[in-house]
């Protein structure tokens, strides 16, 4: 393994470890180990375990934009399809990790909210800034007439986040990715599909 020699490689490793095994039970130590660095280096780059935690939760989300920006994007295909596609994105990642890991910031909201405000803070943060992607992906499907014009999108976006979280999380118990398939098929093939008048 090359040796880690900057603050972005130790948030890749400590990420990486964090999903694998969780926040409380990654420790400093593993996490040295895992990047090959002396053990004074970690706090030459972060101050507290909660300062490493933040930037792994901005680590996560970048990289996370990174795969979903181009979905939400594309224009060449309608809103409520791009808002589908994402979430199967999602679900294939998991799927590819052999239904573990699942969202850190799900497995961090469990985990660390009543301990971290800091964290419980950013984690917030990031969901509703996928809310608000959501949202306007929502608004102009609203507004092509695919999903009724009655629907408050913002709470729908905020909905399919938590409904997805919890599919996730049934999941990653159960070592299936079905319960997340059931949430595509029940939101995008039954409660927001077209129906004739």
């Amino acid at each position: 393994m090359k040796r880690i020699h900057n603050k972005d490689d130790i948030v890749q490793v400590g990420l990486d470890l964090v999903l694998s095994k969780g926040f409380s039970a990654t420790g400093v130590e593993t996490i040295l180990k895992q990047a090959k660095i002396p053990k004074g280096s970690f706090y030459n780059f972060f101050s507290s375990k909660e300062e490493f935690g933040l930037a792994i939760i901005d680590k996560f989300v970048e990289d996370r934009m990174e795969v979903l920006y181009p979905i939400l994007a594309d224009d060449s295909l309608p809103p409520l399809e791009r808002v589908k596609k994402s979430f199967e994105t999602i679900i294939a990642i998991f799927e590819s990790n052999d239904c573990s890991k699942g969202c850190l910031l799900g497995n961090l909201g469990l985990e660390m909210s009543d301990h971290f405000e800091n964290v419980r803070q950013r984690l917030e943060q990031s969901l509703q800034n996928w809310t608000k992607g959501l949202s306007e992906l929502l608004l102009q499907a609203q507004d092509a007439h695919t999903i009724p014009a009655e629907i408050n999108v913002e709470m729908l976006a905020e909905n399919l986040i938590s409904s997805f979280q919890g599919a996730l999380l049934r999941s990653k118990v159960k070592k299936s990715a079905q319960p997340l398939k059931d949430f595509i098929h029940l939101y995008f093939n039954v409660f927001l599909s077209q129906r004739e008048g």
